[in-house]
């Protein structure tokens, strides 16, 4: 009809039958083989219009394409922008949801880290954990921070490594994996050495104490002190004061002396979750004989002895 205007969505498939077109050999006009560059130009062209239309499957299936397109031409960096784009869409309420997104992104690191950039892959990877844990598949966000963890020791990359493991403890920590947050505490403090950074190793050790004392395991709790004496300035720490305290009141079982040493402003600086675990300690109280009360059962709670 004469003087009709096409909307982006018209304009979206007719840049989709040119790509198309762009892919097909053609005798005529002496083109041999697909092209694979104008195919790529008019997929991205495409999945923009799409967008803008609110043709959201349409565009996540323009972006795969044009992702194919540029891994075609061996461009893996605007591959991987491409199949980004495809999960961002797909993300919360999208097409797919979560699952169609994280199927995106995971072509998407793939290609980021072939390119080399693998600071946007681990980027993409850590979202993947976080959706993971709010999936509550603790197997799976484990599996994307480890892998973001390697993106980042590959790279040699100290700084945003800090930040990975910091993410990763309070994960582990949150899912009361405390044996494998405590190895993950192990990595931070070589990586905080490594930053000639030894005041916040001393709050992972203390941090690995305080778990250790969660487990009621104050024997492991002691050792974790000693082998800290090779981290610079640890035996002087306010932290191996207070770690001290602890361990000796704990194995005391005296709840008073807990409570005050929990009191302590050190514990604050610690990670958050970490923080939370040690006022949530119990110890139990030792009997005292002719002392009214349940003598060896009673427990005290840091929590309340610290309101």
């Amino acid at each position: 009809m004469a003087g009709y205007a096409k909307g982006p969505a018209d304009e979206a498939k007719g840049h989709m039958a040119r790509a198309e077109q762009a892919l097909k050999p053609s005798w005529m006009s002496l083109k041999f083989s697909p092209d694979h560059t104008i195919a790529s130009m008019e997929y991205s062209q495409a999945a923009t219009l799409f967008r803008s239309a609110g043709m959201l499957q349409e565009s996540v299936n323009a972006w795969t394409k044009t992702g194919e397109m540029k891994e075609q031409l061996h461009d893996q960096f605007g591959a991987g922008r491409a199949y980004e784009s495809a999960g961002a869409i797909c993300d919360g309420t999208g097409p797919g949801g979560p699952e169609a997104a994280v199927g995106h992104w995971e072509k998407a690191i793939r290609c980021f880290r072939l390119a080399g950039k693998g600071e946007i892959a681990a980027k993409l990877i850590l979202k993947m954990a976080t959706l993971r844990e709010k999936q509550g598949d603790v197997a799976g966000a484990k599996a994307a921070y480890q892998d973001a963890i390697e993106v980042f020791e590959q790279d040699e990359k100290d700084y945003d490594l800090g930040d990975v493991y910091r993410s990763y403890t309070g994960f582990l920590v949150r899912a009361e994996c405390f044996e494998d947050a405590m190895k993950a505490m192990d990595g931070h403090m070589a990586v905080l050495l490594r930053q000639k950074n030894p005041v916040n190793a001393h709050k992972e050790v203390l941090a690995k104490v305080v778990l250790l004392l969660k487990l009621e395991d104050s024997v492991r709790a002691e050792q974790a002190m000693s082998a800290a004496g090779d981290v610079p300035g640890w035996f002087t720490s306010k932290e191996c004061q207070v770690g001290s305290d602890l361990i000796e009141a704990v194995k005391a079982c005296d709840p008073q002396a807990v409570a005050t040493t929990i009191k302590d402003q050190t514990f604050t600086f610690l990670q958050v979750e970490v923080a939370r675990i040690a006022k949530q300690l119990k110890v139990a109280a030792v009997a005292v004989p002719g002392a009214g009360g349940s003598g060896g059962d009673q427990e005290a709670h840091l929590a309340d002895a610290l309101m």
